[in-house]
Formats: structure tokens, sequence, C-alpha cells
């Protein structure tokens, strides 16, 4: 009996943690759904925003098919077609900045809402096959000789990146088939240390090398593509670079000279070596 008051209050106080425990538990759920509801609200306002500027985007669309297909129409109409092209423009610009906001809040939200995931795909593709149908018009404008291509990103941002894409191809088709020769006599070559002499003594087994550095300058660029056949003069001949042995041909007239230096199989020849090094004496 008398340990009985001692287990009332404890189970007084167990009671009360509970409640307490039970009273937080309820509150972060409360905010967890407000945060849910404000996620939603802010997401319907975006949503309903891209769908009032879609509308406005087919409406100046129709303005601007109406302005071209009349022909009676005065020098004003390329003034309104350009203005309402802007229009779309800037509209689309607010789309694709708000996709890239909803994407972004449904990848930082804590709720897994696969309606709205679902429905910003819905969004991005309708807004991407709108820039397709845009880039249409712009092309149809352009036809008629409206010179509009300037004021809608797409097409501009497209040029660009053809423009870029292009240098970029022109540049690595023209490494793939650029190299470089030197003709010359070889005291010259010497001279200019492009070639040097090692191992033997007094002129005794003697090795021609090619200098490890290189003087880029003395070299001719080409396009292997181009150039295959190299005028030459000489009573000796001798190719320092490392070159297959039947890619080439060294022709001599009747005078036992040699007057051209052809190459017969380029893809060959220059696999091994860029760089040809012929000396002629």
């Amino acid at each position: 009996m008398l340990l009985l008051p001692v287990i009332f209050l404890a189970s007084c106080n167990t009671h009360k943690k509970e409640l307490a425990q039970l009273k937080q538990e309820n509150e972060e759920l409360k905010k967890l759904v407000e945060v849910r509801d404000q996620d939603i609200s802010s997401f319907m306002q975006v949503f309903n925003e891209i769908g009032e500027n879609l509308a406005q985007i087919k409406a100046r669309e129709q303005i601007i098919t109406k302005q071209t297909g009349n022909m009676e129409a005065g020098q004003d109409k390329v003034s309104v077609v350009k203005d309402d092209l802007l229009a779309i423009d800037e509209l689309m610009r607010k789309n694709r900045e708000n996709i890239q906001s909803l994407s972004a809040k449904l990848k930082s939200s804590k709720f897994e809402n696969k309606e709205l995931q679902k429905m910003v795909a819905n969004l991005e593709k309708t807004i991407s096959e709108k820039d397709v149908e845009i880039v249409g018009l712009v092309k149809e404008l352009e036809d008629l000789n409206y010179e509009v291509k300037d004021l809608y990103s797409s097409v501009a941002k497209l040029e660009t990146e053809n423009v870029e894409k292009g240098s970029i191809i022109n540049n690595q088709d023209k490494a793939l088939n650029q190299a470089f020769y030197l003709i010359g006599a070889e005291k010259d070559l010497k001279e200019k240390e492009v070639i040097t002499k090692k191992g033997g003594f007094a002129g005794i087994g003697r090795v021609e090398k090619l200098n490890q550095d290189l003087n880029q300058g003395l070299f001719t660029e080409i396009d292997i593509r181009e150039k295959n056949t190299f005028p030459i003069d000489g009573k000796k001949v001798k190719l320092l670079t490392n070159h297959p042995s039947d890619s080439y041909l060294i022709r001599k007239n009747d005078d036992d000279r040699y007057y051209s230096f052809e190459i017969t199989k380029p893809e060959e020849f220059w696999r091994s070596s860029k760089y040809m090094v012929l000396t002629v004496d």
C-alpha cells in the first residue's frame, strides 16, 4: 500500500511525457502539411503562368500568320511581326526559367509527388514542341524576306552552335590532315641544327639523326590531301624521316639527276610521322 502513491506518480509522469511527445509530433506534422500545401500552391501558380504565356504565344502566332498572309497590309506589318516575335521570345524565355525553377523545387522538395513530376515533364515536352514550332515559323518568315532570325533566341543559339560545331570539325579535320616538310642541302640542315651526327669517330660509322628540338619555323605546313609532289634538283637525295619505302617515288631524268619526290600512298606515308625531311645535294 505504501508503494501505490509512488507507482501512481511515476505513471502520471510517463503519461505526461507521452502527451508532450505526441503534441510535438502533431506540431511537426502540421508544419510539414503546411510546407507541402505551400509547395503545391507555388507549383500551381507557376503552372498557371506557363499556361497563360502559352496562350499569349498562340495568339501572337495567329497575328503574325494573319499579317504575313495579308498581301494588302501596309509597311507597318513588318514592324508588327517583329514586335510580336520579340514578345514571343520573351514569353518563351520566362517559360524556360519557370520550368527550371519547378524542376529545382521538385528535386529539393521533401515530398515525392508523382503527379507534380508528371505535370512538369508534360510541360517540358509542350514547351519544347512549341519551341520547334516557333523555329519553323521564323524560317517561314525568313523565306518571305522578313529579317527576323536574330529576334528569336533559339534560332540565334542554334546558328551559334552550328558555327562553333563547324569550327571544331574544321579544326579537327585540319589537324588530321596537317603535315610539315623541309627540303634542303645536308650542309644547310646541319647548320640550322635540323640534323646532327652521333656515333663513331673521324667520320667513320656516323649516323644522321633528326634534332629532337626541331625549329618549327623552318618547316612548311601542308594539307596532305592536296600536296603530294615536291620538285627537287640534285644528284643525291636522302629521306631522313621514317616513312614506308613503298609509299613514295623519287624520279630521275636522263641526266641522272633527281627532279621529283612523289608520295604515292599519302595515308601510309604520313602515318608514322607528320614531318618529312629531305636532303638534296
